[in-house]
């Protein structure tokens, strides 16, 4: 089969999983292969995503690795719809398919870009933030439903301690000023921002209600950047969810993070902006 030098996000999040897998159970790709009479550099093109996925071949491997019925059907479902570009899904009660492999593919990142028009952006928020705004969302989630959703967004917020990703937030002032809840936790939620801008790989800057109309009333998006990867767009609305990775839609993206970045104010100007208006709520 033929190298594929831009695998498609499914592809990509399989091959990046069935790695995962074999690395969980203290196997090497040499020890695979000769299980499954395949050679190590087949292993190796399939778990980088540098050639195409073969149904065949990604089933062998599940159920070399014992990955549950379930869960090995939904993994095939994407081997089968791998050359379809992009990737979306509606969004469910529990932790949604697609989140998952936005978890993944953060965790993979070497630079994220993230403009948010609504609220702060999740990998900044504060528990008690998180919880006051999925709970709006849905009224109709139980406890135990919230507090794990709750965990999920505390979990991805762990790739910003790695120091080879860069991270950009890029916020409308707007976020900051609407009371999402009560003037506590929005007090201790925009201290949290001030406290995480001082870490040398993240950076937020804040585009001020003065800038009036710009390319951020579009909506909400993030760009995810690979060190040997294609770059990836993740945007969401009120039901679904997608990643986008044609070329000429990242490219957009890029264009509109540009132009909504000529609006934003400096991160040292965002910094005084948002400590006003947190005294806002004491």
């Amino acid at each position: 089969m033929t190298e594929n030098p831009n695998p498609s996000v499914r592809s990509r999040q399989v091959s990046a999983l069935l790695r995962t897998l074999r690395e969980d159970l203290g196997l090497s790709g040499s020890e695979v292969a000769k299980s499954l009479g395949m050679s190590p550099s087949k292993i190796s093109r399939i778990e980088t995503g540098s050639r195409g996925l073969r149904v065949d071949d990604v089933a062998a491997l599940l159920g070399h690795y014992k990955v549950p019925e379930q869960k090995r059907a939904q993994i095939l479902d994407q081997v089968r719809k791998a050359e379809e570009r992009g990737w979306w899904e509606s969004q469910g009660l529990g932790l949604p398919q697609l989140w998952q492999a936005l978890i993944n593919f953060e965790s993979r990142a070497t630079r994220i870009q993230n403009f948010e028009a609504l609220v702060v952006p999740g990998l900044l928020q504060t528990d008690e933030y998180t919880e006051a705004i999925i709970s709006s969302i849905n009224k109709t989630l139980s406890k135990v439903e919230l507090t794990n959703l709750v965990a999920s967004r505390r979990a991805r917020q762990a790739v910003l301690s790695r120091r080879e990703l860069q991270f950009l937030a890029v916020i409308d002032e707007g976020a900051l000023r609407r009371p999402i809840t009560e003037s506590g936790v929005m007090r201790r939620q925009l201290r949290h921002l001030a406290d995480t801008s001082d870490r040398p790989n993240i950076t937020i800057r804040v585009v001020p209600l003065q800038a009036g109309q710009y390319a951020g009333l579009r909506g909400s998006f993030a760009v995810l950047e690979f060190e040997d990867e294609p770059s990836l767009v993740y945007t969401e609305n009120q039901v679904t969810s997608m990643f986008l990775d044609e070329k000429d839609d990242v490219a957009a993206y890029r264009v509109a993070l540009g132009n909504i970045l000529n609006e934003a104010l400096e991160p040292a100007e965002s910094a005084q902006l948002m400590a006003r208006v947190a005294e806002e709520h004491e």
